[in-house]
């Protein structure tokens, strides 16, 4: 399309160079002697006026270029062809374009691939002459093109009958409408459009019509085959074949024909309830009013008839299919007036194929499938079945005639082998006495081939046993055939063991690839061949616990261990990153740990290996590699993010490259750092376990610190990694108790109370109403007489490790009584002295249980008191003569009742 001009770069086929050229003249001029003729423009004959032919180079040739040539009568060997090109409008600015040149009728060739020198709208003229050494012929004649890349906007489409307007109203199947496309541009010279329906996609084709003259609208009469959504997509196509941006419309065509509709025989899939002969419900509905009746018939000269529509345009028609399988029914409705509609096709299947039952999805290969065939067509006396290939195609139909019983039942064995391997279904069909055949009936199976699962163990080394067991799904397995080293002349029968598996030993005895396989076999089939497959190696194993493979490790020492795969060895050879191969003796077992080594810079390390016996014979050799990260440390994360102090604490640090080697200091707020013990680490080096004694610790955030062993290795630190809070403290869930006689002189005693979580250890102190009382800080306390009066009360003290000590009282006891009395003991008070005028008399006070702190005597002559107090002696007077005198000795103790003990009276003699 003539537009704008567009300036894109692409690349050029030859050398070129913009600007005037040797030789070029003022203008056109006339083919001179010699120079090429025939001149072509992307193919067509020269043009000797402008504007020429109208080109798009991207619809050309794959090179989206326009293509210049000229027929060449002779051409030296070195000859070319010399090009030029220029705008009209720019005569002075002329392009040259060189080419090899060789005789023939395109032996002056050029591709113009330079897409910025080839604009969009622009008119050029082109000339070609040839140059041969140092001469060169004359111009040719000058042709003209234009280029015209675009194809414009899109035509206008209107239509009176469905574009336009009132859709619904307009327009019906078999109703011709006008379409007219009118350009936007003036040098459209063609249309291409398509119709389109939802309901006959299929049939929507591109057409192309050309217009009556340049820019010439175009008009297109048609008719709609189907009702409902419909549209039209219509493109204009310019002079050099660009089409334009698309119109599109889309409108409804209005339904005329009559619906259908019968759920006994259904078009979405067959009513086994219903088959040959057998009548069932169609239901006709007209879509237009005054539909008086319909038609109806069955494809292949099926029924046919007529019925009468009711009042609001129906009819129900029973109709009773004369044969099987796919059929259509065409239903027309007729109106009051005789006017017919357009018909209706509903295609449904009568289905007659028989009843089956039996095994469906996976079955597998050897296992008889039994399936069950009830008929459902007249007079059956056989079935037919058959395997489909899903493989082939087209997939051959094989069938196998079972006879029906009586009944016109059958069951039908049918025994998968590897050929059906690819069976994807069984089609069994009935067959009728008159040799009819029903509908196939598909019973869909997949043959699972059992192939054995093979498991292997040891066998990894020459001389060393593999022990191989085999396992099947087939059942009822007779034998088993080995095969070792895919050699079908060395294969071996084995008898199963009782479950039907097999167990089979294999010594290899050379290194290199080795594999045994198993088909097994029952009394119908075989199975498909399973087998393991392995490498025999005779290379050493290596291992490292400072250099794991997969893994990292660090620049520090470490070894390698050699374990012998090859019998025999007794020696190895040894390089770590290809240098000098390092003799090492075997010990008494084989095996061999080289000397400490460190590696000497970070990165991939390669250490190889090979064995040796004692005839000199070497293995292969071994190659372990291993990384070696001195800057790979980090600590992402550290749990839990909260801990308490107060005891050892276990952290998890999550990071990479961590190792049980490495330090790990916990420094609290504002506190000294706290060395932790590495307890594991994970194989991967993601995670570490370290307990850290947090007793005393401060409070708040702590900070992470990993000191990776190793050289080269700084400390990773991760600041406020975690929170230390305080431990959790200790909770009292029943309080002490305090039993006992609180008396003076009594014993009390305590109970701990209840505690969670349990203590490990008590403390105790007794009170007197709320006072610490000194020393008594044991679980029983004797009341002394100081606290007569008092009460008291127990303070118990809990404690565990990495918890808060806590403290719970008691509940308060009564006032402190007084002591019980004090009373003699075997010896008790009495009167010593002669009971005689004159004489006087001791009272003896006796041994107390309690030592009292005083005594005192009561005195008494004939039973009335004569003497009350401290004095322990009584001077018998001539007036006590005959009379009996008796003393009670009161002990008196601070804080006990008053003991009470009178001795015998003792008689004053006359």
């Amino acid at each position: 399309m003539v537009g704008v001009r567009r300036w894109v770069a692409s690349a050029a086929v030859s050398a070129l160079a913009c600007g005037t050229a040797v030789g070029v003249g003022a203008g056109p001029a006339q083919a001179a002697a010699g120079a090429p003729t025939g001149l072509r423009t992307a193919g067509q004959s020269c043009a000797a006026e402008a504007p020429g032919p109208y080109l798009s180079p991207a619809r050309l040739n794959d090179a989206q270029a326009v293509v210049l040539t000229g027929a060449v009568a002779e051409a030296g060997e070195d000859a070319q062809a010399d090009f030029q090109v220029w705008d009209v409008a720019k005569p002075d600015e002329r392009q040259q374009w060189l080419g090899g040149a060789v005789a023939g009728d395109q032996g002056a060739y050029v591709q113009l691939e330079d897409y910025s020198k080839q604009l969009d709208g622009v008119t050029y003229a082109w000339r070609v002459r040839l140059l041969d050494g140092s001469g060169a012929s004359g111009w040719s004649d000058t042709c003209y093109f234009t280029v015209d890349r675009t194809g414009g906007t899109e035509p206008v489409v209107t239509s009176p009958e469905y574009v336009d307007g009132d859709v619904d109203l307009r327009g019906a199947i078999g109703v011709s409408g006008t379409f007219v496309f009118t350009p936007t541009t003036d040098d459209v010279v063609a249309y291409r459009y398509r119709f389109y329906s939802g309901e006959a996609s299929q049939e929507a084709v591109w057409v192309d019509a050309a217009a009556d003259r340049l820019g010439a609208p175009l008009t297109v009469t048609w008719a709609p085959k189907v009702a409902g959504y419909h549209s039209i997509t219509v493109y204009a196509v310019d002079r050099a074949g660009n089409l334009s941006q698309f119109a599109e419309k889309a409108f409804t065509v209005r339904e005329t024909r009559p619906s259908i509709f019968s759920a006994d025989y259904s078009e979405f899939g067959p009513n086994l309830d219903f088959t040959v002969g057998k009548p069932g419900a169609f239901q006709f509905s007209g879509t237009a009013g005054g539909t008086a009746s319909f038609e109806w018939s069955i494809d292949q000269g099926g029924p046919s008839g007529t019925a009468p529509a009711d009042a609001s345009g129906k009819a129900t028609v029973m109709i009773a299919p004369t044969r099987s399988g796919q059929q259509t029914l065409t239903v027309r409705s007729i109106d009051r007036d005789g006017t017919k509609s357009p018909s209706r096709d509903y295609s449904f299947v009568v289905d007659d194929g028989p009843i089956v039952t039996g095994p469906s999805g996976d079955v597998i290969v050897g296992t008889p499938v039994k399936l069950a065939a009830a008929p459902r067509a007249e007079n059956v006396e056989a079935y037919l079945y058959w395997p489909e290939d899903g493989g082939l195609f087209p997939r051959p139909v094989q069938k196998v005639t079972v006879p029906a019983r009586a009944d016109g039942t059958a069951e039908i064995t049918w025994i998968p082998t590897l050929a059906d391997r690819n069976v994807d279904g069984l089609r069994i069909q009935s067959r009728s006495a008159d040799g009819t055949l029903s509908v196939p009936r598909y019973q869909a199976v997949r043959v699972d081939e059992a192939i054995p699962a093979v498991t292997r163990s040891g066998g990894d080394a020459p001389g060393e046993t593999a022990t191989l067991t085999a396992r099947t799904r087939m059942p009822g397995v007779v034998k088993w055939t080995v095969q070792v080293n895919g050699a079908e002349t060395v294969e071996q029968d084995v008898a199963p063991a009782a479950d039907g598996s097999v167990t089979f030993r294999y010594t290899p005895t050379v290194r290199g690839y080795h594999s045994v396989g198993f088909v097994a076999h029952n009394a119908h089939a075989a199975t498909t061949l399973g087998a393991a497959g392995w490498t025999v190696t005779d290379a050493p194993r290596i291992t490292s616990a400072e250099f794991p493979a997969p893994g990292s490790g660090r620049i520090a020492p470490g070894a390698f261990t050699f374990t012998p795969r090859l019998p025999g060895t007794v020696r190895y050879e040894y390089s770590i990153d290809s240098t000098g191969y390092v003799k090492l003796p075997a010990l008494a077992n084989g095996t061999a740990v080289t000397p400490a080594w460190t590696p000497a810079a970070a990165g991939r390390h390669l250490i190889n290996v090979r064995s040796y016996d004692a005839k000199g014979y070497a293995s292969t050799i071994a190659s372990y590699f291993f990384d070696v990260a001195p800057a790979a440390v980090t600590v992402t994360a550290v749990a839990p993010a909260s801990v308490a102090a107060g005891a050892v604490r276990t952290l998890t640090v999550t990071g990479t490259q961590l190792r049980a080697k490495d330090v790990v200091d916990v420094t609290p707020a504002g506190g000294k750092p706290i060395t932790g013990t590495v307890r594991s680490t994970s194989a991967d080096g993601k995670s570490t376990t370290v307990d850290v004694n947090l007793a005393g610790a401060a409070l708040g955030k702590a900070t992470i610190t990993i000191r990776p062993y190793g050289a080269g290795q700084s400390p990773v630190v991760r600041a406020a990694a975690f929170t230390i809070i305080a431990a959790p403290a200790m909770r009292a869930t029943k309080a002490p108790t305090i039993t006992g006689t609180v008396a003076v002189g009594g014993t009390v005693r305590l109970t701990t109370g209840t505690w969670t979580p349990a203590p490990t250890a008590y403390a105790y102190q007794w009170m007197a109403n709320g006072v610490a009382i000194k020393g008594a800080t044991g679980a029983a306390y004797v009341i002394p007489a100081s606290l007569l009066g008092k009460r008291l009360t127990v303070v118990v003290a809990a404690a565990r490790p990495g918890y808060t000590l806590n403290r719970a009282t008691s509940a308060a006891t009564a006032a402190v009584a007084k002591g019980r009395a004090p009373a003699p003991t075997a010896r008790l008070p009495k009167i010593t002295g002669t009971a005689k005028v004159g004489r006087t008399l001791t009272a003896d006070p006796g041994a107390w249980n309690l030592k009292p702190d005083a005594y005192r005597y009561e005195w008494r002559l004939n039973g009335k008191l004569i003497q009350n107090g401290s004095v322990r002696t009584l001077k018998l007077t001539a007036g006590m003569r005959g009379k009996k005198v008796m003393v009670t000795v009161v002990a008196r103790k601070a804080g006990y009742n008053d003991g009470r003990s009178t001795t015998r009276a003792v008689t004053v003699a006359k």
